[in-house]
């Protein structure tokens, strides 16, 4: 019993109980901290060099409950965006297309060499991860298992090739639909800046891909130098044979005109100036062709749709209620003094600086709040601020919380999919951050040096 009550005790609290504990502090932030406020221009984005003390005005946790309803309808284009993306993702992944895709490749290569079924596999998964993957890909860890298996490779290799291959492949994605909520909260073109992106999917992908294969020859040579201490050997009393049903021709279809419908809004916003409204038209087109080439039935593709949409019911509420801590240190005029003191500190050193500065606020607060949609919500509409009196653009400002959302997600204990995927491959977490560490120290390097450039570039995508 007191193990278990130990155990609730140090539960991380959900994250409306977080939102709502931070919208409390901005009550308390309105009477105490110093009020200011800086000029904007036409499009509210503040201008450098204006800022001045002004008469402190205090929000009451009544009066900022009282905005909800604000909040909600403030994050009514974000939640349009998501709503329909999550139904159409849901829609597309329900015709397992995806799915039959990433068998057939591992079937094609499970007789061959470490060499290449291991980076094959973690392009494949990075892919997945890109452009539809979701959490549920952890699944896919237990086929990890069976092929390390055949290869008398440890549970450490399986958690990299599928689980890890497809967060990174997620985490740099130049399509998802959360790159374009991020985007969106920011106050960027969805989809904009995809060239840079698609680079850093690549370096990500390829430094992977040979970091996992790397330790896959190494553990194959010499077994000792396994992190788990053990490699798996074959089950005669299992099954390990995979099987397919010749090439998946309709699911390589439907994942091409899923990619081809996102590059064509691409280009239109880019060439025709199209908005966000032409891009869930193209989602919904999309959901509706990969139902008729599947010949799924109208109605159970429309309660999938429907499915999916609501699937992200709990995560529009949360953006709604984060706006208000928003409203409130803005009314208090709290927020631009917040600004002021942080580019005092993080832009007295440069555009590079205060890019790269962003960026490791968000690796480090994603330890404690993984979710990279719900935390959007709340510190994008702090960041851009900060970012407008640094001289960042908010392309750089999205593209900086991207990078800095997704690498602790393979390192955080906090993380849902972390913990389930550890539990699927049997790894213990100590043993996994031995592995992953190195990998996204490497990664953190590497994207920090892009994000100083681009930001120093003012990179507008």
């Amino acid at each position: 019993m007191e193990n278990a009550k130990a155990k609730k005790s140090f539960q991380v609290p959900h994250i409306l109980l977080i939102i709502l504990g931070l919208i409390l502090f901005a009550c308390f932030l309105t009477y105490f901290a110093p009020a200011g406020a800086y000029q904007v221009d036409e499009n509210g984005r503040v201008i450098a060099g204006t800022f001045s003390y002004i008469e402190n005005t205090p929000v009451s946790p009544l009066s900022a409950l009282l905005m909800v309803q604000k909040g909600i309808i403030n994050a009514g284009s974000v939640i349009a965006m998501m709503l329909v993306a999550g139904g159409a993702i849901a829609t597309v992944i329900s015709t397992g297309a995806f799915e039959e895709i990433l068998n057939f490749g591992v079937y094609k290569l499970e007789d061959k060499s470490v060499t290449v079924l291991v980076p094959a596999i973690v392009v494949m998964m990075s892919l997945l991860g890109a452009f539809a993957g979701g959490d549920s890909m952890i699944a896919f860890v237990t086929v990890g298992l069976v092929i390390c298996k055949r290869l008398r490779l440890d549970r450490i290799t399986a958690m990299a090739m599928f689980y890890l291959g497809y967060l990174i492949g997620q985490g740099a994605s130049f399509t998802s639909n959360m790159v374009m909520i991020f985007q969106t909260t920011a106050g960027v073109a969805p989809l904009s800046g995809m060239g840079v992106r698609m680079i850093i999917w690549v370096l990500f992908t390829t430094i992977n891909a040979v970091y996992c294969t790397r330790y896959a020859l190494r553990i194959s040579k010499d077994p000792s130098k396994s992190i788990v201490g053990e490699i798996l050997e074959p089950d005669e009393n299992m099954d390990t044979e995979l099987t397919v049903n010749g090439f998946p021709l309709r699911a390589t279809v439907v994942a091409l005109v899923m990619i081809l419908a996102y590059v064509l809004y691409a280009f239109g916003n880019q060439t025709y100036s199209w908005g966000q409204e032409y891009l869930l038209v193209i989602m919904v087109l999309n959901a509706i062709f990969s139902a008729i080439v599947y010949r799924i039935p109208a109605n159970k593709a429309s309660k999938t749709f429907m499915s999916g949409a609501q699937s992200m019911g709990g995560i529009c509420l949360v953006m709604g209620m984060a706006r208000v801590i928003g409203f409130v240190l803005t009314e208090g005029n709290v927020m631009h003094t917040i600004a002021y003191g942080a580019s005092n500190i993080i832009g007295s050193f440069g555009l590079a600086a205060a890019g790269v500065g962003i960026f490791i606020f968000t690796l480090l607060i994603n330890f404690a709040i993984p979710s990279g949609l719900s935390k959007a919500a709340i510190v994008i509409p702090i960041l851009a601020p900060i970012g407008d009196v640094c001289g960042l653009t908010r392309q750089v400002v999205a593209f900086a919380y991207q990078m800095g959302d997704s690498l602790t997600n393979t390192l955080t204990p906090v993380s849902g999919p972390l913990t389930g995927a550890l539990g699927l491959a049997g790894v213990d977490y100590g043993k996994w951050i031995r592995y992953a560490a190195p990998l996204m120290g490497m990664l953190a390097v590497i994207v920090g040096c892009f994000i100083a450039v681009l930001s120093a570039m003012a990179w507008m995508g």
